[in-house]
């Protein structure tokens, strides 16, 4: 379960057979059990599960200190490319210890630690390491993408020529897998990340700054562009196989969903900031597209045979909370806005660091002081949005206060903020 649709390997295989070898990685491994148990039973702050994996992570900690101990000797070598590979692995299952007991700030910790040393560490030859480099910086990175476009201030230090979510992204020619269209459409989904951001922290200020933004916006439209057409030809394939694959066919609704939210990203023009939010008008189309797809893949997941419908779900990689987030938030139309935070806030889901019931309650907090600037006519929902430009939520800024709450400024345009919080 908490392999999600696109790191069972991890999960399932790779993290085991690490924990066979290395002392630290199997308390961990024992840790995300206990705590998992515990988060399907509603007990992520006290009991038996919880105490036991909160001990089994104190003695993985106890077995990390003493191998960083004997690395800091001085007779002793520097540390091992292996070690690194255990410290990494190590950080990936602490980071979701941590999401799955709700515990926020402590998952975002060891994140932005967890990236710091994954940017240190050059590896020049290969390692007897039962999880490849480039699967621990796929998990790191999944991790640090979904916390980069929460909290948009943590990329105050990471954009530029070093953006760890910057990669070199050629047109998709075809898909022969849904793994393989998984790694694209990620790697599609952090690129464009790192351009918005980017942009918005370094505006252009001269000819040659403007060319880059338009030369990199054009790289990312070439690149949603020939992936759409990759992906249309996977699912068709897989249509026509029999019998079908249902867990793919899912899996490829998260995909279809991350696709059009990058698309409503891009057809954002990141160099009129301005205007940003009444632009997301002219995208309702996509927007109530990606919310049929979240209706449709939450129902599906209450299908399934693994879990009942009432059952809380976490997981690990691209899912359908942070987008059903950017359909509440950036969607004006009062009837879908209101569509997508009622599947937050009844999902039950978190993946990764967003959760679907913090973030339905903050999206219903966003509803709730735009429609003070909308006309009265327009919450019939029926009608066009219109929220005034003045009124919109621009962005929302997050500061986590202990491990279970959170203060919120919602910044408003030709407004200033707003401050409320929440706790869970």
């Amino acid at each position: 379960m908490l392999g999600g649709s696109f790191h069972a390997s991890f999960w399932g295989r790779e993290v085991m057979q690490a924990a066979i070898h290395h002392t630290p990685i199997r308390h961990l491994v024992v840790a995300v059990g206990a705590a998992y148990e515990a988060f399907e039973g509603g007990h992520t702050t006290r009991g038996t599960d919880v105490d036991f994996a909160l001990q089994q992570c104190n003695r993985s900690i106890q077995h990390l200190t003493t191998l960083s101990a004997a690395q800091t000797q001085p007779q002793s070598p520097r540390r091992s490319p292996e070690d690194i590979y255990c410290v990494l692995t190590a950080s990936i299952l602490f980071i979701h210890i941590a999401n799955i007991r709700g515990h926020f700030a402590e998952a975002i910790q060891h994140t932005r630690s967890a990236i710091r040393v994954l940017e240190s560490f050059k590896a020049s030859d290969p390692v007897a390491f039962p999880v490849p480099l480039k699967h621990l910086r796929a998990m790191l990175l999944s991790s640090y993408g979904q916390l980069r476009c929460m909290i948009d201030t943590i990329a105050q230090g990471a954009v530029g020529d070093g953006d760890v979510l910057v990669t070199d992204l050629k047109p998709a020619t075809l898909f022969l897998s849904v793994s393989e269209a998984h790694i694209y459409i990620e790697s599609l989904f952090h690129n464009t990340l790192a351009f918005r951001q980017d942009t918005f922290l370094r505006p252009p200020t001269t000819p040659e700054r403007l060319k880059e933004i338009v030369l990199w916006h054009r790289e990312l439209c070439l690149a949603l562009e020939s992936s759409g057409d990759a992906l249309d030809a996977l699912s068709a394939s897989m249509s026509s196989q029999q019998p079908r694959d249902e867990q793919a066919k899912s899996d490829l609704l998260i995909l279809r969903i991350n696709h059009i939210m990058v698309a409503v990203w891009l057809r954002i023009d990141a160099l009129q900031p301005d205007v940003r939010e009444s632009a997301y008008d002219h995208c309702e189309a996509d927007l109530e597209e990606m919310l049929v797809h979240c209706e449709h893949f939450v129902a599906s997941a209450r299908r399934s045979p693994q879990a009942s419908k009432e059952q809380a779900r976490c997981s690990s990689g691209l899912g359908c909370v942070m987008p059903l987030h950017v359909v509440a938030a950036r969607c004006r139309n009062p009837r879908l806005r209101r569509r997508a935070v009622k599947l937050l806030l009844e999902c039950s889901r978190r993946e990764g660091i967003w959760d679907s019931l913090v973030t339905g309650r903050v999206a219903a907090q966003t509803v709730e002081i735009e429609e003070q600037y909308m006309s009265p006519s327009a919450l019939c929902y029926d009608l066009e949005p219109s929220v005034r430009e003045v009124g919109r939520v621009r962005e929302v800024k997050i500061e986590l206060q202990g491990e279970r709450s959170v203060l919120l400024r919602f910044v408003i345009v030709g407004q200033g903020e707003i401050q409320k919080q929440i706790q869970w």
